[in-house]
């Protein structure tokens, strides 16, 4: 929702956390009327850190913190690399679902 993205980024950058924005996250600009560029929401996120004293990552940053361009072999090294608890074993299903 477009009411959503801009209270949240914020409350993460005060909270010290990375923030992301652009189109595909929101069309509209916060009153909705009008489209918003990825551009003019990158300016105004870039102003809220400046403002809340949080450094800019620079586009190099940008993309070691996002990991792009970094592939794994596995489902299960990639998950273990960025944070995620692993899969599960097959036949222990969620509880919504009878195991056979």
């Amino acid at each position: 929702n477009v009411r959503n993205v801009l209270p949240v980024n914020m409350m993460g950058i005060a909270m010290g956390l990375h923030v992301r924005c652009g189109t595909e996250d929101c069309l509209w600009n916060q009153s909705r009327s009008a489209k918003a560029s990825t551009v003019s929401q990158i300016e105004q996120l870039v102003r809220i850190a400046r403002e809340f004293g949080r450094p800019i990552a620079t586009a190099q940053q940008a993309r070691a913190i996002s990991k792009i361009g970094v592939f794994y072999d596995t489902p299960e090294e990639t998950l273990a690399a960025n944070g995620f608890a692993p899969n599960r074993n097959g036949g222990n299903q969620g509880f919504l679902r009878k195991t056979a």
